[in-house]
């Protein structure tokens, strides 16, 4: 744990990658079956953040980051999984919609 250390330190690496993402993430038009697509890169992106020593990775819920470390590891059934775009989107949209949650939480902090 990070003691005296911001637990949401982290936070602001995962909106910068999601930021030209957020219109196309609310979204949910996928293609069925769709190999590559629009979220290839920044679900890459977001894998390698997710196994990152952030202290804001302390907090995300277990799945995404045991998730992100199977795929990085290149596990079969995970890698195929998400080759999908469908996949992907729904990946991402909800990890995106946690991380957003938290933002606020620390935005209504800020101005108490």
């Amino acid at each position: 744990m990070w003691v005296g250390i911001d637990p949401l330190m982290g936070l602001d690496r995962y909106r910068q990658l999601f930021l030209p993402y957020q219109r196309q993430l609310h979204e949910f038009s996928g293609r069925e079956r769709e190999f590559g697509g629009r979220f290839a890169l920044l679900f890459r992106q977001v894998t390698r953040l997710l196994v990152t020593d952030l202290p804001i990775n302390d907090r995300i819920p277990r799945l995404y980051l045991t998730v992100a470390q199977r795929y990085l590891n290149q596990d079969a059934a995970i890698v195929r999984h998400f080759s999908y775009e469908d996949n992907r989107h729904f990946f991402l949209s909800e990890l995106h919609e946690w991380l957003a949650i938290h933002e606020r939480g620390r935005q209504l902090r800020q101005k108490s």
